[in-house]
């Protein structure tokens, strides 16, 4: 298969534009590498070259023109309780929110371009409810009552395919899902397959993957009064790693209410809570769980290695100084505080930090913003690297349904992905910057997006959190607080790799037999 190069919304659609030229002149590549044949002529008109983007310059998907299922109902089970609007959305529901509509329109015309109707069930399966769910599928199954798709809370499709109840989707006959669209994460096979089998899939299908990519904010006023470079240079030039970050906000903190003591009122460099810290250790090329052709799935190399205890003891330092402002609960978002304020330089969060829904305010502030991706390791590192926070939906189709109907549901997922990269991508992000996607003068706030959305990636090990212990945790809760994880990694190895041979090794191993 081609590989298809993702390039950002404004550029494809100047691109789309010259594609008749580039075919009037022979030219034998589309503008995104992809081949295009030159028309060829007959003793009529000439044939007419299949488009390969819409009319706003977006890539388009390969399914049949003629697909039709004449109607056929298909379920879809899903998680109610999602952080963020996904699923269902009613047209008596719509209210001038761009998300939401945007969800609106990839579900109908999904519909009408498949000829099906959607059958949407709610149920709640967020982290408090995994086992209520997988409970939920587990009685419809064992009463022959399957569905067509089940799209939930990450964590909880990991259980569901621990208890054998996801089809592995690389076995199903006459697929339409092609893993080479860009609404697809490149690395979305090489770190959800397990030796060959791949139960569910994410990427701009689930509105959730989006407003969870975790990204650093920052204030662009603050970042010009203090007289310090902005940071999409350091980006742009690969040398935005964890250390320049650290030298960013060295110095930052200042005592602004005079109360002699730190507080939100006051002035710091960079703010977080401990779990965002996750992001600095996939982003820094380390691994939790990795596939094994024998033990199916083994503790990564990378959790107890010297890099990851640098990177954590290097967090940690940093992390308990006086300029960062730390949540260490979480069951407090106070760290959001002094950014939202105006008084912090940079803001580790999910992009939703900025939409109406956080509810920080940070969509309403006079000053300027602007995001950049996780830092890399150092400057050895060739790419950035984009984890997803675990509130995401993870997208499948249960064991049990049938060949023909199997096949009809990949086209559907696919369908939606699709639409969703054309729609409710570009809307959440204007819905998070503030301005359209293609009208950001400089270019530096599509690009940084751009950036952060093309580096999605995923671990099996924070997937499968329920069966190990919440290992993704274990290095970040040390960073958080000042503790050397060299210290505790090998006893926390111990405890994650007894778990795992009993939670997920040996389920997967009847699952996948």
């Amino acid at each position: 298969m081609k590989k298809i190069l993702t390039v950002s919304a404004s550029v494809i659609a100047v691109l789309a534009l010259m594609l008749p030229m580039l075919i009037s002149c022979g030219n034998p590549e589309g503008p995104s590498g992809e081949t295009t044949p030159a028309p060829v002529a007959t003793s009529g008109a000439p044939e007419e070259t299949k488009r390969i983007y819409d009319d706003d310059g977006y890539l388009l998907d390969d399914l049949p023109a003629d697909l039709n299922y004449g109607g056929n109902s298909v379920r879809i089970l899903y998680w109610s309780d999602s952080e963020r609007p996904e699923f269902e959305i009613k047209e008596e529901q719509l209210s001038g929110a761009i998300v939401e509509e945007a969800i609106y329109n990839r579900n109908v015309n999904t519909e009408e371009r498949l000829g099906v109707s959607f059958e949407w069930i709610g149920k709640a399966g967020n982290n408090s409810n995994i086992s209520n769910f997988v409970s939920f599928v587990e009685a419809q199954y064992n009463g022959g009552d399957y569905f067509d798709i089940i799209a939930s809370y990450s964590r909880t499709v990991g259980t569901l395919i621990c208890r054998g109840f996801m089809q592995d989707l690389n076995a199903i006959e006459n697929s339409y899902i092609n893993y080479e669209k860009p609404w697809w994460p490149k690395t979305l096979l090489s770190t959800c397959d397990i030796n060959g089998h791949l139960f569910a899939i994410s990427g701009d299908i689930s509105t959730n993957v989006l407003h969870f990519m975790y990204a650093i904010y920052y204030n662009k006023n603050l970042l010009d009064e203090m007289k310090i470079d902005d940071p999409v240079q350091f980006v742009d030039n690969k040398t935005w790693t964890i250390d320049k970050l650290i030298e960013l906000t060295s110095n930052a903190y200042a005592d602004l209410d005079n109360d002699g003591k730190r507080s939100e009122g006051d002035r710091y460099g960079f703010g977080s809570i401990y779990y965002h810290l996750d992001a600095f250790y996939t982003g820094s090329g380390l691994r939790l769980l990795e596939t094994d052709p024998d033990a199916i799935i083994v503790i990564s190399d990378d959790f107890g290695s010297q890099k990851a205890i640098d990177l954590a003891d290097k967090l940690g330092a940093w992390c308990v100084s006086e300029n960062c402002y730390i949540s260490s609960s979480s069951t407090t978002r106070s760290y959001q505080v002094p950014f939202v304020n105006g008084n912090e330089l940079f803001c580790q969060n999910r992009v939703y930090m900025a939409d109406q829904a956080n509810g920080c305010k940070l969509h309403d502030v006079e000053w300027t913003y602007g995001i950049v991706p996780t830092t890399l390791f150092d400057t050895n590192q060739e790419e950035y690297i984009t984890i997803v926070g675990n509130p995401f939906t993870l997208w499948g189709i249960e064991k049990g349904v049938s060949e023909e109907d199997s096949s009809r549901a990949t086209a559907v997922i696919e369908c939606l992905a699709s639409y969703g990269y054309r729609g409710t991508t570009p809307a959440l992000f204007e819905t998070n910057m503030k301005y359209r996607y293609t009208t950001d003068e400089k270019g530096d706030s599509v690009r940084m997006f751009d950036i952060i959305h093309d580096t999605i990636d995923f671990d099996l090990g924070r997937i499968f959190s329920y069966q190990d212990g919440y290992m993704s945790e274990m290095p970040s809760k040390a960073s958080s607080d000042g503790q050397s994880w060299g210290a505790q990694a090998q006893s926390k190895i111990k405890v994650v790799q007894k778990q795992i041979e009993k939670d997920l090794i040996s389920p997967l191993r009847e699952v996948i037999g």
